[in-house]
C-alpha cells in the first residue's frame, strides 16, 4: 500500500500546472467572510497555509487495582495530558481544484507516576496528501469533494503491559511498540452563508485502510463535523470572529485502545482585522472512550492557531 501512496504522489506532481491568479482574502459567500477552524476544514478551493499548537489536561482519573502475576496492586489516582501540533499547506491548481499536504502530531501521556504506569505514552505522527474539487457553488453555498491518503506511525510505551508480560514470562516482551497505518479517505464539505454575520460548515468522510487498533485488520471508519461562525466586523465593525465547532471520528486518534468514538469541540476567538490573515485562540474539549476503563475521559485545554490565505 505504501508503494501506491508514492505512485499517487508522483502522478499528482506530474499533473500540476501553473495556477490562475489567486483570489485574495479569506473565503466569502453572500458578503459573509468565514471564520475557519482547524477542527472542521474549509469547503473552498483556495491557497493557504496554517498551523496550530494546543494542549489539554484531563481531570483526576480513578484507576482500578492492577492484577500482575496473580498479585493485586492498589493503583493511585492519576491524570492525563494531551498535546497536538498541526501544519497544512493547500495550493489552488485551477479555480475548481486544489492539492494539499498536512502533517499532524498527537501525544497522550500520564502526568503522574500512577497514570504514567497505567496509561503509558502514545505518540502518533504522520502525513496526509489530498485533493479538493469544487462540485457546486452558488451565492450562499459552496460544495466540494475531498480525497486523501495518509501514512501514520503510532509509538506506544506501555509500562503496564510490559510488566505483565515480564511477570507472565511472555517471550520477547516489548516496552515500546510501533503501529504503522496507511489509510485513504474521501467525502464532502459544504459551506453555507446564513447571513452577512453568520456562516456554517459541514464535513462528512469515510475512511478505509490499516487499523490503528493493534489487533484489528483493515477497517472502514468515518468522521463528521460541523461549525458555526460569527463575523464581528460585519455586525459591529469590530475585528473579532467567533466560531463553535464539533468533530467526531471512529478512528482512534489518541490511543490504540479506543472502544468508541472520539469527540472534540472548539470554541474559537479570532482576530480578523486582516482580510487574508487569521490568528485565533481556541478553547479545546476532548471526549475519548477507552478499553482500559468504563468511564470516558474528558479533557479541556487551549490552542493557538495561525492561518494565512494568499
Amino acid at each position: 500500500m505504501r508503494a501506491r501512496v508514492g505512485l499517487i504522489l508522483l502522478l499528482s506532481i506530474l499533473a500540476v500546472s501553473p495556477a490562475r491568479a489567486q483570489t485574495e482574502g479569506r473565503p466569502v459567500l453572500a458578503d459573509h467572510q468565514f471564520v475557519s477552524t482547524d477542527l472542521v476544514p474549509d469547503a473552498f478551493v483556495r491557497t493557504y497555509v496554517r498551523s496550530d499548537l494546543g494542549a489539554a489536561l484531563a481531570g483526576t482519573i480513578h484507576y482500578p487495582p492492577l492484577l500482575i502475576a496473580g498479585d493485586t496492586l492498589q493503583a493511585l489516582d492519576g491524570s492525563l495530558s494531551y498535546a497536538r501540533l498541526d501544519a497544512e499547506y493547500q495550493q489552488e491548481l485551477r479555480d475548481w481544484m486544489a492539492v494539499r499536504f498536512a502533517y499532524g502530531l498527537r501525544t497522550r501521556i500520564g502526568t503522574r507516576l500512577s497514570s504514567l504506569v497505567s496509561e503509558g505514552v502514545t505518540v502518533a505522527s504522520g502525513f496526509e496528501f489530498g485533493w479538493l474539487a469544487r462540485l457546486h457553488q452558488s451565492h450562499r453555498t459552496s460544495l466540494v469533494s475531498s480525497l486523501a491518503v495518509s501514512s501514520q506511525y503510532i509509538t506506544i510505551v506501555d509500562v503496564k503491559q510490559f510488566a505483565e508480560d515480564v511477570a507472565n514470562r511472555v517471550p520477547d516482551a516489548r516496552l515500546i511498540d510501533l503501529v504503522p497505518t496507511v489509510r485513504s479517505n474521501g467525502g464532502l464539505r459544504l459551506a453555507w452563508a446564513i447571513s452577512k454575520q453568520f456562516g456554517t460548515t459541514f464535513v462528512g468522510e469515510g475512511s478505509y485502510g490499516e487499523s490503528p487498533r493493534r489487533r484489528d485488520a483493515d477497517s472502514w471508519e468515518y468522521n463528521f463535523g460541523a461549525s458555526v461562525d460569527f463575523d464581528g466586523r460585519a455586525a459591529w465593525n469590530i475585528p473579532l470572529g467567533l466560531a463553535l465547532a464539533y468533530h467526531q471520528t471512529s478512528i482512534p486518534t489518541w490511543t490504540t485502545d479506543a472502544s468508541g468514538n472520539t469527540s472534540e469541540s472548539v470554541l474559537r476567538l479570532a482576530y480578523n482585522a486582516k482580510p487574508d490573515f487569521l490568528v485565533a485562540v481556541d478553547v479545546l474539549g476532548v471526549f475519548s472512550r477507552e478499553n482500559t476503563r468504563t468511564v470516558p475521559v474528558w479533557a479541556g485545554g487551549f490552542s493557538i492557531s495561525l492561518r494565512y490565505y494568499f
